[in-house]
């Protein structure tokens, strides 16, 4: 009988190796006051201290989808538990005004699993 090791341990050193990570996509909708919020920035601050921060900018729709930071800035982020921040985009003075404690990243948190992952964001300003 063979025994086949070296698919398994490719698999291994993969999950263990840094920069080898399970990655998984997030997207979602913000809604500020019920609205969809155009122009606002959404991050996602990894507890893992060796996972990319992921960031998006929202569209017109409200949609974003997350893209990981670093070389490439490639979509998705690795698996684990995000502390989520947003905040309006310095950059564009139209940005709906947003709570100052969504952007200190106390109030929103999401575990990315694998596969697609939609993570909503309702804020009020009332």
């Amino acid at each position: 009988m063979r025994v086949r090791v070296a698919p398994l341990l490719v698999c291994v050193a993969a999950l263990l190796l840094p920069g080898c990570q399970r990655i998984a996509d997030v997207s979602g909708t913000v809604r500020v006051d019920g609205k969809p919020a155009k122009g606002l920035v959404v991050v996602f601050d990894p507890q893992a201290t060796d996972a990319p921060r992921g960031v998006a900018t929202t569209e017109g729709d409200g949609r974003y989808t997350v893209r990981r930071l670093g070389p490439g800035a490639k979509s998705g982020v690795p698996l684990g538990t995000y502390a989520v921040k947003v905040m309006a985009d310095a950059d564009n003075p139209a940005s709906p005004k947003v709570p100052a404690s969504y952007a200190s990243g106390s109030v929103l948190s999401f575990e990315v699993k694998g596969g697609g992952n939609v993570f909503d964001i309702d804020i009020s300003n009332k």
